[in-house]
C-alpha cells in the first residue's frame, strides 16, 4: 500500500461520519443554510442535466436489511461468547477478524477492552504508516484496488466499501503477526483449552510488563521457568509508577487516535492532524488559511472594515512610497542598492492617491480579498475590471479606449500582505476592546464596573485614533498596568490556582505612599499626554510654596527610610506613569521613526576580522548617524545584524546627530556610546519638557520643574527609548525580509518563466523527447563515465545507457568512441527533439562539443531538426539522491534519475522546481537567503510557482497519471499541499475527471475553492464541454458562447438546430469549437467595446477585460504565456559546471586571489588547475616580478600555488592568472589605497576610521612582511627583536644573529649580546638590491659601508666588542651589578625575572643609576674631591656613560654619553678617541672648558652626550638635563681636582 492511500484512509479515519452527506455538510461551517439550499438546489439541477446519476439508491435497502440482519445475528451470539471469541470464531472461519460497530476507523470502540485492543490499533495504524514499500508496486490483486477511491478522505465512503478495507486490513495484519506453524498450534490448543475450563492458567503469577511483551509464548512457558525469568530480570513493573498518568486524567472510555500512538511530528510531516484536516476541508483557499493566525484571519470583512482598511492601507502607501522615492532620489549608491540577482521591480508605479480611479481599484481588490477570499492569481486574470480601467470616460465607438492598469501582480501580492496585517490590527483592537468591556463588567452586572468612566473614555479615543498594531499595544499595557489586580484575578479564576500576585501601578503607588507625593507634581501623565497631542491644553498647578525635599519628608517611614529616598521613589512613580501614557509614546515614537540614526563602530574581533574590502561586513563596518530610512531597499540591515551577533560590530540606535568617537583611540567606544544614549535621551526630553514646565517663576517652581524633567528623563531613557529601539531594529529587519524575500522569488520565478525546450518545427504546447548526455562528477568504476538518458514527452524513461567516450576520431585509423554508436542509435529508433549535456565538471565542455558533432552529423544525413543545448542541473543535484526519487524511480540509479530530472526540468520548468518543496530554499537566490527565517521564506518564494503555474495551468488528469507532475498542482490558486492531495488521492486510478463540473458534483472541493481554481485546471480530453480544455472561467462560458454564435452569425435555437442536423449531444459549446477549430479570425470582427458596454446596461457588470481575454484564448488556446527557451549563455554555463561566478566569486579587476596546483610546465608558460576545474595560465612575465628565464626555473608540475585573477576567457573556459608579488600584495590589499573606494562601502561610511586603521595595519604589514624574508646565512634567524634577545640570552657574550627589519625589505638588523642581559640592534642597510626579495649586494651602516654581511660583522660587530673590552679594563670602569658591596642583594631579587618587557628594562636602568650615584658619592665623600667613572649605557647598550660628581656638596651628578665605534670613541661633537685613556683626558679636558662657560650663564649642566656624525644603533639619544648649583660648587672644580 502506497504511503499516499494510507494517508487518505487515516484521514478518513478521523473524520468519523457514517456517511457522505452529513461528513460533508458538517465540514462547511461557512455555508448559511440558504447557501446550503443553493447546494441542493445546483445538485437537483445537476441531477436533471444528467450529470449525477443516483444509481446507488436502488440498492440502497436491501443492503441495510443484509446489514441489520447481520447485527442482529451478532447480538444474540454476544450473550453466550464474548467479543474475543467471537473475533477468533470469525478468524477462524472467514480469514478475517470480525469489526465492532465503529464511528471513527483506528479507534478502540467504546465497548471494547483496552488491554485486548491495543495491539489491533497498532497493527493497523502500521499499515497506515508504513514507508517501506514503494508508491510503484503493484498490488491489482489485492481487495484494495477494489476500493472505491472516492472515499479516501473520509467525506463520500459507504460501509460496503468500509467492510472491504477493514477486511483487507486484517489479513494484512494477519499475515504480520504470522510466526511459526508449530507455535501457532500450540498457542491455539492452550487457548481452547483455557477457555473451556472458564480459568486462565497462571494469570494471578504471570502479569506485569514482561508478562505482557511475551504475551503471545505466555502458555509455552512452565512455571518454574517463569519464576526464573522474573528472578533474573524482574517482572517490568518496577518503575511502572513513573509512566502512569495522574488518576484525574485517566478516562477509560476515552477513544485512542492517531495522537496517542504517533508523534506530533510525525503526524504533522504527514499532514494527519486535525488542523490540517481543517485546512483540508475548509471552504477557504489553503494559502489563506495556513497565514491565518486565528479566527479574526479569516473572517470576512464587513464593509466598514473594508473602507477602514482601504484608508489604513493608503496610508501605510503612502509613507512606504515617499520613503521609497526619497531612496531612490540619493546619487549615491552603493554595493547594497542594487540586486545581482535581478532588477528590483518598482511596485504602485501608477498610484495616484488624489485619482478616484486607484483608490477604487485598492477598495475593490481588498474586498476581493477579504470578503470573497478570491487569491491573487485569480484576481489578476478574472477580476481585472476592478483595477483595468479606461483612460477617459468618453470613449471612441468601434476601438477599444486606452487602458491604465492601476495594479500589476506584484502589487496585489503586496496588497495581499497589507491585508494580513491590517486583520492583525483588527484582532488586537477587538482583543482590547474585550477587555474594555469585561472591565466595564457589561454581561455580568453594572456592581463589578472596575474601569473608571474617565479611563473608559480616555482608552475608548485612543482605540478610535489607533493606527497600527503598536497604538493597540501601548493602550494594552497601560491598562494591565493600571488594573494589574483585576487582570490578575481574572487570570487565578481562569487557571484555577493560586499564583503570587503582582501589584500594578496604582497599588505600588498607594503602598508606599508615592501617590499623594505625585499628586504635587502639579500635572499628571494624561495631562502630559494631552499636552503632547494638543498643546496647551492642560497648565502646571504650582501652588506650593514648599521645595520637593521638604515635602518628601512627609514619607518617610518604614520602606522610604530618608527625604532622598523618598524623592527618588516619587520621581520613579512619575516616571512610569509617564512611559505608560499612550500618547506619550506615540510622539516619541513619531519623533524617532523621523530622526533616529544608526551607528556602528566594530569590536575588538571586528577589528581582527573586518579588514578587506570584500568581506561581508566591511560596507558597514564603520556608519556615522545613518538614517534608518536610508536602510530601505536593501539587505544591509539583515547583513548587520548577523554581524552584531557574530561580535564583529557594536550597533546603536541613537537621536544626538553627533558622532564623537577617537579613532586613534577606539578603547573609547564604550565611553562614547553611554554618552550617546543620554544624549539622545535629552534630545526626547527637550521635546517634551515643554508640556510639563511651570508658568510660575522663583526656585520653588523651578525645583519642581527640575524634578519634573528627571522623571521624564527617567521615563525616556530607561523605558520609552529602549522600547522604540526595539520597534526599529524590529521594523528594518522585516524591510530588510521584505528586500530579501521578494528578490528570492523573483530569481526562482526568471528560471521558471520559461517554456519548454523546443526545435522551431515543434508546435506550441507540445513537449520534447529528450535525450540527456551527462558526465563529469560520476562514478565511473561500474558503468562507465558517461550516461545517456531517453526520457519521453510524458517524462518517463524509456531507455538508459552508459558509455566512456563520445569523440568521433577524424582518421579512420582510430575507432569512435563507444558512446557514439549509441547516441546514433537512440537518434535513428526515436524521434528525439532536444539532446540536452550536462555535468558536474568542466569536462562537460568537451563533452558537449562531442555530442554535437555527432548530432549534426546525424542531421545533415537525415535533415531531422534537434536542438543541443546545455541543461542547468541545479534541480537535479539537489534530486537524484532523494528519498522521493528513489520511491519514484527505484530500478534505476541515482546516475540515471539525475538525467531524467534534467530532461523533465527542460520540458517542464515549473513541474521539475515544484518537485523540490522546500528544497528550493538550497538553492542560490539571494546572497542573504542563508540569514532569514527559512519558514517565511519559503511562504514567499513559492509565490514565484503559483504565479507561473497559474499562468500556463495544469491538466488535472495528466497530473493524476503522473507523478512527477503532481507538486505542481499545490500552486494552484485557491490549492495548496493538502487539497491538492486530496483531490489526486480521489481522481488516481483511472477516476479521471469529464469536465470542471465534476470537481463540484464529486465533492473534489468546495465552492470559493472551486472558484479559485476551475480556470487554472482543464479537462484534457474535454468530454463535456471543450472550454474546460481552454483558460476560461466557468463563469463566463456562456460570454464565450455567445461570442462564438455572434462570430458564426446564427442563433443558437433548437429548431435552427434540428433543420441543421445538429443534436444537443454536441456539448452545449459546441459553436465555441467550431469557432476554435476553424475560423478563430471571426472574432476579430467583434465589438468587444460595444458587447461590454451592453453587459454594463443589463448586467451592471464590467466585463471588456474580460472579454478581450475570452477572444484571446479562443484565438490561442492554453498559449504558453511565457517566454521561449534561450541556451544558456557562456557565463551561465561556467556557473553550471564550475560553480564559479563572474563578477562575484571571479572578476577581473585583480582583486580574486585563486590557490591551484601547476599541472604543466613549459619554457614559456604554465598551466595549474584550480579547485573548481578550471585551468589558469601563467606566462612567464607573470610569475615574478624580476626577470624568469623559464618557468621550470620558479615552478614545477604539483607545486601548489596562489595567483591572481587577471582575465576571463568565458569562450575556452580558462583564466589568465599572476603569481607577481605585487598583484598578490594589490589583491590581499597589502597596496591598497588608506582611504577605501567609496563603491566598496556605505555613504555613512566612516572613512577617518579606516584610513587610521589602515595606517597602523601597513605598519604592522611592514614588520610582517619582512618576517618572512629568508637570508641565506648561518647566523640568519627568522626573530623579531625580543625573540632575538631571548635567543642570545644563554649564548656567550659576543654571539648575534642576522635577523628581518621592522624597517622594511631594503633593511635588515644584526643583533648581538653586549653583556647580561644586554644586546645592541644595528640597523642594516641593503644596497644594490636585484629584487625585493633578493639580498642586497652591499650594506651601510651610518656612514660606513661593507661588502657582505660576513665583512660587515668582522670589521664592525667585533671591534666593537674589543673595544668594550678595553673599557672593563680601565680601573674607571664600574659595572653596578658586580659590585662586590650588593653580593647579599641578587638582581634576581631585587629586579625579578627577566619577561624582556619595558617594565623590566625601566626597573634595571632606575637600579643601575642609584648604584652609580652611590658610587660617586662614597667616592667623593672619601677622597673629599670630585669623583667620575665609565660604565656600560642601558639606554643606548654599546655605548659608554661617563658620570661626574665635581665635588663631594654637589647635588646629582653629570652623565655624558660616549658611542663605541670599531676604531674609536666618539664624544660630543668632535671628540674623536683612539683608546679609552684618550676617551678619559678628553673628557677631563671638556669638562674644564665647561667650567667659565658655565660661571657665566649660571646655569650648570648635569649632563652632555655626544651628538656629531650619524649612528648606526636603533636607539634614541637622551636629552640632557640641567641642574640649578650654587656658584660656590663650580668655583672649587678646578682647584680641587677629580677622583
Amino acid at each position: 500500500m502506497s504511503d499516499a492511500s494510507d494517508l487518505d484512509e487515516a484521514q478518513h479515519t478521523l473524520s468519523g461520519n457514517p456517511s457522505d452527506e452529513e461528513s460533508y455538510d458538517t465540514r462547511r461551517p461557512r455555508y448559511s443554510s440558504d447557501e446550503e439550499e443553493d447546494d441542493d438546489e445546483n445538485d437537483d439541477e445537476l441531477r436533471r442535466d444528467g450529470f449525477v446519476v443516483d444509481d446507488d439508491e436502488e440498492e440502497e435497502q436491501p443492503r441495510r436489511k443484509k446489514k441489520k440482519k447481520r447485527r442482529r445475528h451478532l447480538e444474540q451470539s454476544a450473550e453466550v461468547f464474548d467479543e474475543e471469541d467471537l473475533a477468533l470464531v470469525a478468524e477462524n472461519t472467514f480469514g478475517v477478524r470480525e469489526q465492532t460497530p465503529r464511528l471513527k476507523r483506528l479507534k478502540r470502540g467504546r465497548g471494547r477492552r483496552a488491554s485486548d485492543d491495543d495491539d489491533e490499533l497498532r497493527a493497523e495504524l502500521d499499515d497506515l504508516m508504513d514507508t517501506n514499500e514503494s508508491p510503484g508496486a503493484d498490488y491489482a490483486d489485492e481487495p484494495r484496488r477494489d476500493v472505491d477511491r472516492d472515499d479516501d478522505l473520509g467525506l463520500f465512503g459507504n460501509e460496503e466499501s468500509d467492510a472491504e478495507v477493514d477486511d483487507y486490513r486484517a489479513a494484512r495484519r494477519a499475515e504480520r503477526r504470522g510466526h511459526a506453524n508449530s507455535r501457532n498450534e500450540r498457542l491455539d490448543t492452550a487457548y481452547e483449552e483455557v477457555r473451556d475450563n472458564g480459568v486462565q492458567a497462571g494469570a494471578h503469577e504471570r502479569t506485569g510488563a514482561m508478562a505482557s511483551f511475551l504475551a503471545e509464548g505466555m502458555d509455552a512457558i512452565d512455571d518454574d521457568t517463569w519464576m526464573e525469568l522474573q528472578d533474573i530480570f524482574g517482572s517490568g513493573e518496577e518503575y511502572a509508577f513513573a509512566m502512569e498518568a495522574p488518576l484525574a486524567d485517566r478516562d477509560p472510555s476515552r477513544e485512542k487516535t492517531l495522537a496517542d500512538v504517533f508523534e506530533p511530528a510525525e503526524l504533522e510531516a504527514k499532514m494527519m492532524t486535525q488542523r490540517d484536516e481543517d485546512i483540508r476541508t475548509s471552504d477557504v483557499p489553503e494559502r489563506m488559511q495556513m497565514r491565518a493566525t486565528g479566527a479574526e484571519s479569516l473572517r470576512p470583512l464587513s464593509e466598514d472594515e473594508i473602507e477602514e482598511e482601504t484608508t489604513w492601507v493608503m496610508r501605510q502607501l503612502h509613507s512606504w512610497l515617499t520613503r521609497q522615492e526619497a531612496r531612490r532620489g540619493r546619487e549615491h549608491k552603493s554595493e547594497w542598492d542594487t540586486d545581482n540577482t535581478s532588477d528590483e521591480p518598482t511596485l504602485f508605479q501608477h498610484a495616484d492617491f488624489a485619482n478616484e480611479r486607484f483608490l477604487a481599484a485598492v477598495l475593490s481588490v481588498l474586498k476581493l480579498l477579504s470578503q470573497d477570499f478570491y487569491e491573487v492569481p485569480f484576481i489578476a486574470r478574472h477580476r481585472r475590471e476592478v483595477f483595468v480601467t479606461a483612460e477617459s470616460e468618453s470613449d471612441v465607438h468601434g476601438e477599444e479606449p486606452p487602458t491604465r492598469e492601476w495594479l500589476s501582480i506584484d502589487d496585489l501580492w503586496k496588497l495581499y500582505d497589507f491585508d494580513l496585517q491590517f486583520r492583525g490590527l483588527l484582532a488586537a483592537r477587538r482583543h482590547l476592546q474585550n477587555m474594555v468591556r469585561r472591565l466595564k463588567g457589561e454581561g455580568v452586572d453594572d456592581s463589578t464596573r472596575e474601569i473608571s468612566h474617565e479611563d473608559e473614555a480616555y482608552a475608548s479615543e485612543l482605540i478610535a485614533s489607533a493606527s497600527g498594531v503598536e497604538d493597540i499595544m501601548d493602550v494594552t499595557e497601560w491598562l494591565q498596568a493600571h488594573y494589574a489586580d483585576v487582570i490578575q484575578k481574572w487570570s487565578r479564576e481562569r487557571a484555577g490556582m493560586k499564583r503570587v500576585q503582582n501589584l500594578g501601578l496604582k497599588e505600588r503607588a498607594k503602598r508606599n505612599g508615592t501617590d499623594r507625593f505625585v499628586e504635587r507634581f502639579g500635572i499628571t501623565a494624561r495631562q502630559v499626554g494631552d499636552n503632547v497631542s494638543t498643546p496647551g491644553r492642560h497648565t502646571v498647578d504650582s501652588n506650593t510654596s514648599e521645595m520637593p525635599l521638604d515635602a518628601a519628608r512627609e514619607l518617610v517611614g518604614t520602606e522610604l527610610v530618608s527625604p532622598d529616598i523618598a524623592l527618588k521613589a516619587a520621581k520613579a512613580t512619575f516616571s512610569s506613569m509617564l512611559e505608560l501614557d499612550p500618547q506619550l509614546r506615540r510622539f516619541v515614537r513619531a519623533y524617532c521613526d523621523e530622526h533616529v540614526c544608526v551607528v556602528v563602530r566594530p569590536t575588538d574581533k571586528g577589528l581582527r576580522e573586518v579588514t578587506h574590502d570584500e568581506h561581508p561586513a566591511f560596507a558597514f563596518k564603520f556608519l556615522k548617524q545613518k538614517p534608518v530610512a536610508e536602510f530601505m531597499g536593501s539587505a544591509q540591515f539583515i547583513e548587520l545584524e548577523k554581524a552584531v551577533h557574530d561580535g564583529l560590530l557594536r550597533m546603536q540606535l541613537s537621536l544626538s546627530g553627533e558622532y564623537r568617537f577617537d579613532n586613534h583611540d577606539l578603547r573609547t567606544d564604550d565611553a562614547v556610546f553611554s554618552e550617546d544614549r543620554d544624549r539622545s535621551a535629552r534630545a526626547v526630553t527637550v521635546q517634551l519638557d515643554e508640556h510639563m514646565r511651570s508658568s510660575a517663576s522663583g526656585d520653588v517652581a523651578a525645583a519642581w520643574d527640575t524634578v519634573r524633567s528627571d522623571a521624564l528623563f527617567m521615563a525616556v531613557r530607561d523605558h520609552l527609548l529602549p522600547q522604540m529601539w526595539r520597534e526599529t531594529v524590529q521594523k528594518l529587519h522585516q524591510q530588510a525580509f521584505d528586500y530579501v524575500a521578494d528578490a528570492c522569488r523573483r530569481s526562482l520565478e526568471q528560471r521558471i518563466d520559461v517554456q519548454a525546450a523546443r526545435t522551431s518545427s515543434m508546435r506550441t504546447g507540445k513537449k520534447p523527447r529528450v535525450a540527456v548526455v551527462a558526465g563529469g562528477g560520476f562514478d565511473a568504476s561500474s558503468r562507465g563515465a558517461l550516461r545517456v538518458v531517453v526520457v519521453d514527452e510524458h517524462g518517463a524513461c524509456s531507455e538508459d545507457f552508459s558509455a566512456d567516450s563520445m569523440r568521433m576520431q577524424s582518421s579512420g585509423a582510430l575507432a569512435d568512441g563507444d558512446g557514439v554508436a549509441v547516441l546514433r542509435g537512440v537518434l535513428e529508433r526515436q524521434r528525439i527533439d532536444v539532446v540536452a549535456v550536462s555535468g558536474m565538471a568542466l569536462q562537460t565542455r568537451r563533452l558537449f562539443d562531442d555530442v554535437q558533432s555527432v548530432v549534426n552529423e546525424f542531421c545533415s544525413h537525415t535533415g531531422d531538426d534537434v536542438l543541443v543545448t546545455y541543461a542547468s542541473d541545479e534541480v537535479a543535484r539537489l534530486w537524484w539522491d532523494s528519498d522521493a526519487a528513489r520511491a519514484e524511480l527505484p530500478q534505476l540509479r541515482k546516475e540515471e534519475r539525475y538525467c531524467v530530472c534534467v530532461a523533465r526540468t527542460l520540458q517542464e520548468p515549473a513541474a521539475g522546481y515544484a518537485t523540490l518543496g522546500r528544497d528550493l530554499l538550497h538553492l542560490t537566490l539571494h546572497k542573504s537567503q542563508r540569514s532569514v527565517d527559512q519558514s517565511l521564506l519559503f511562504i514567499v518564494v513559492e509565490r514565484a510557482l503559483v504565479n507561473v503555474v497559474s499562468k500556463i495551468g495544469v491538466d488535472i488528469n495528466d497530473l493524476a497519471q503522473h507523478v512527477h507532475k503532481q507538486p505542481m498542482l499545490q500552486y494552484v490558486s485557491g490549492l495548496g499541499s493538502r487539497k491538492a492531495h486530496a483531490i489526486l488521492s480521489r481522481i488516481s486510478g483511472g477516476h479521471d475527471l469529464e469536465s470542471r463540473s465534476d470537481l463540484i458534483v464529486r465533492r473534489l472541493c468546495t465552492r470559493t475553492v472551486f472558484v479559485n481554481c476551475a480556470s487554472f485546471l482543464r479537462v484534457n480530453p474535454p468530454v463535456m464541454d471543450v472550454l474546460d480544455d481552454t483558460r476560461i472561467h466557468p463563469e463566463d462560458y456562456d460570454l464565450a458562447r455567445k461570442m462564438a454564435l455572434d462570430a458564426l452569425d446564427i442563433e443558437d435555437d433548437v429548431e435552427d438546430d434540428n433543420r441543421r442536423g445538429r443534436k444537443r449531444a454536441d456539448g452545449p459549446s459546441r459553436y465555441v469549437a467550431e469557432v476554435m477549430r476553424r475560423s478563430p479570425e471571426k472574432l476579430d470582427e467583434l465589438d468587444l467595446v460595444k458587447y461590454a458596454e451592453e453587459l454594463k446596461r443589463l448586467l451592471d457588470v464590467h466585463k471588456l477585460e474580460t472579454l478581450k481575454a475570452i477572444k484571446h484564448e479562443l484565438q490561442h488556446p492554453n498559449e504558453d504565456p511565457r517566454s521561449e527557451f534561450v541556451p544558456p549563455d557562456d557565463a551561465h554555463v561556467l556557473r553550471m559546471l564550475t560553480g564559479e561566478v563572474v563578477g562575484e566569486s571571479l572578476k577581473e579587476d585583480g582583486s580574486t586571489m585563486v590557490s591551484g596546483t601547476i599541472i604543466r610546465v613549459q619554457p614559456r608558460f604554465a598551466i595549474a588547475r584550480l579547485d573548481s576545474g578550471l585551468e589558469g595560465f601563467i606566462g612567464v612575465a607573470n610569475i615574478a616580478d624580476y626577470r624568469v628565464e623559464e618557468a621550470s626555473d620558479e615552478l614545477a608540475p604539483g607545486q601548489a600555488i596562489v595567483a591572481v585573477v587577471k582575465r576571463i576567457d568565458l569562450e575556452k573556459m580558462s583564466l589568465d592568472l599572476s603569481m607577481r608579488k605585487s598583484d598578490i600584495d594589490t589583491a590581499c590589499g597589502r597596496a591598497r589605497d588608506l582611504v577605501p573606494d567609496p563603491a566598496h562601502v556605505d555613504p555613512y561610511f566612516d572613512t577617518d576610521a579606516e584610513t587610521v586603521l589602515r595606517e597602523r595595519a601597513r605598519a604592522v604589514q611592514k614588520k610582517t612582511t619582512a618576517r618572512m624574508r629568508s637570508i641565506p646565512h648561518p647566523l640568519f634567524k627568522p626573530l623579531n627583536g625580543r625573540e632575538a634577545e631571548q635567543y642570545l640570552a644563554t649564548r656567550p657574550r659576543g654571539d648575534c644573529v642576522i635577523r628581518p627589519s621592522s624597517r622594511g625589505m631594503d633593511h635588515i638588523a644584526i643583533t648581538w649580546k653586549v653583556g647580561d642581559n644586554l644586546f645592541q640592534h644595528i640597523d642594516v642597510r641593503e644596497e644594490n638590491k636585484p629584487h625585493e626579495n633578493a639580498l642586497g649586494l652591499s650594506f651601510t651602516v651610518g656612514d660606513l659601508s661593507y661588502s657582505d654581511l660576513d665583512e660587515l660583522i668582522a670589521l664592525h660587530v667585533d671591534p666593537i666588542m674589543r673595544k668594550l673590552d678595553e673599557v672593563k679594563r680601565n680601573p674607571k670602569f664600574y659595572d653596578p651589578e658586580t659590585d662586590p658591596l650588593y653580593v647579599s642583594e641578587p638582581l634576581s631579587d631585587v629586579l625579578g625575572p627577566n619577561d624582556y618587557s619595558q617594565e623590566f628594562r625601566d626597573r634595571r636602568l632606575s637600579l643601575w643609576e642609584k648604584r652609580v650615584t652611590r658610587h660617586l658619592d662614597t667616592l667623593a665623600q672619601s677622597t673629599g674631591r670630585g669623583a667620575y667613572c665609565v660604565s656600560l649605557s642601558l639606554a643606548k647598550p654599546g655605548s659608554l656613560v661617563l658620570s661626574f660628581k665635581p665635588t663631594p656638596d654637589y647635588r646629582g651628578i653629570i652623565k655624558w654619553t660616549a658611542r663605541v665605534e670599531p676604531n674609536e670613541y666618539k664624544l660630543g661633537e668632535r671628540g674623536r678617541y683612539p683608546n679609552i685613556s684618550g676617551l678619559i683626558n678628553g673628557f677631563k679636558m671638556m669638562q674644564t672648558k665647561n667650567v667659565k662657560p658655565r660661571e657665566k650663564s649660571r646655569e650648570p649642566r648635569e649632563e652632555r652626550s655626544g651628538r656629531s656624525g650619524r649612528w648606526g644603533g636603533t636607539s634614541s639619544w637622551n636629552a640632557p638635563q640641567s641642574q640649578s648649583q650654587s656658584q660656590s660648587q663650580w668655583n672649587s672644580t678646578s682647584s680641587r681636582g677629580w677622583n
